[in-house]
């Protein structure tokens, strides 16, 4: 065997063993950040676990598939499909296939490029409008915790010691603030919550959820709703596939400006990174961590590519399936916190039995030292 068939059974060994890697990291991290049981002790939790990780994965699986078979078909020498697999959030930091060398047409650019996300975006569809059914309507800001609520864990001490000099800071801020003509430091203080409060981690609807939402439910999913595992798996999608089509550098959207407007490339990647920082500062400051994670990783900068031939009719129609694409699925604010106070919220237990606002109003008082 020759040393090139060795290299590439070591490397799809390797993906194998990413893409095993990468859906155990999906099921654990909806286990711990989506599901309120742990899926090793919970047949329910593992059930829900499984579904997600079978969802997000097949949407994964179609993206670098939609990648590679095109690239093969435009003899474009590639790697494997990497799978990242890591355990927060979503489970996965997508996947990447690196090319040896750059397509040598600009429409085997754009037809790679598009290939992925229009796979994955299909499949997303599917994914999402399957996973919709589960969806649980939650009208009003909702929290599922034992009751009372456990105390938090002991601070560890330089957390304690921390806690307490910018305690004095902030006081003699605001006892310098009493003085005359100097009511303005007061904004150097952070206003405290006049009761606990809890924060509500809210998804944004992709136009494509809603959508999918009238014609399946009737209405589409309302701010407080509980996404099932299928649903949420679509949701996140949507999200990497929107992520992927930006049109910056060598994101799948910059493959696609670079091969169709090659001059312009340089100066729409800049300008679409500009804009994802302001979309940073004024929605959601993930997007200025990507943008900064492109910089870092060199990936702002477009492959080189021959000016002749132009790219056919197909890249174009290619490009504007994925433009369709972006628009079904980016939201601006993907992610919100949302604080209220406890009052104001509904609360269960895990057994789904409701706390009465007699209970809170008596836990609240005990927390505050009231009689």
């Amino acid at each position: 065997m020759d040393a090139r068939r060795q290299r590439a059974r070591r490397e799809w060994g390797v993906a194998a063993l990413l893409l095993l890697a990468t859906f155990a990291s999906t099921w654990l991290a909806y286990g711990f950040f989506w599901s309120d049981g742990a899926p090793w002790a919970s047949a329910r939790a593992a059930g829900e676990a499984a579904q997600y990780a079978v969802g997000i994965v097949a949407i994964l699986v179609a993206h670098e598939a939609g990648h590679y078979v095109v690239g093969r078909r435009h003899a474009v020498e590639q790697s494997p499909p990497w799978f990242l697999p890591v355990p927060l959030a979503f489970g996965t930091m997508g996947a990447i296939i690196r090319m040896r060398r750059a397509p040598g047409s600009r429409t085997a650019l754009a037809e790679m490029a598009a290939g992925g996300p229009l796979a994955g975006f299909v499949v997303a569809v599917a994914v999402l409008g399957i996973g919709l059914g589960q969806t649980v309507a939650v009208p009003a800001p909702e929290w599922v915790t034992e009751w009372p609520p456990p105390p938090p864990p002991p601070a560890p001490d330089w957390l304690v010691a921390v806690d307490a000099a910018l305690g004095a800071a902030f006081g003699a801020v605001e006892r310098a603030a009493a003085q005359p003509g100097w009511g303005w430091l007061g904004a150097l203080v952070p206003a405290l919550p006049a009761e606990p409060t809890q924060t509500l981690l809210i998804l944004a609807n992709p136009p494509l959820m809603d959508w999918l939402g009238v014609l399946l439910l009737g209405a589409a999913p309302g701010r407080y709703d509980t996404l099932g595992p299928l649903a949420l798996a679509g949701w996140a999608g949507c999200f990497l596939t929107a992520m992927n089509l930006l049109p910056i550098g060598q994101l799948d959207g910059g493959h696609i400006v670079n091969a169709l407007w090659p001059a312009q490339a340089r100066r729409v990647s800049v300008a679409a990174a500009a804009l994802v920082l302001v979309l940073g500062a004024l929605y959601w400051p993930g997007w200025a961590v990507w943008v900064f994670v492109m910089w870092a990783v060199g990936a702002w900068r477009s492959v080189p590519l021959p000016a002749e031939p132009p790219p056919r009719r197909r890249a174009w129609g290619a490009a504007l399936a994925c433009a369709a694409a972006f628009g079904a699925c980016f939201m601006p604010s993907p992610i919100e916190q949302e604080s209220r106070a406890l009052r104001e919220m509904v609360i269960r237990r895990p057994d789904g039995s409701a706390v009465t606002p007699g209970e809170v109003e008596a836990w609240l008082q005990a927390a505050q030292g009231q009689p």
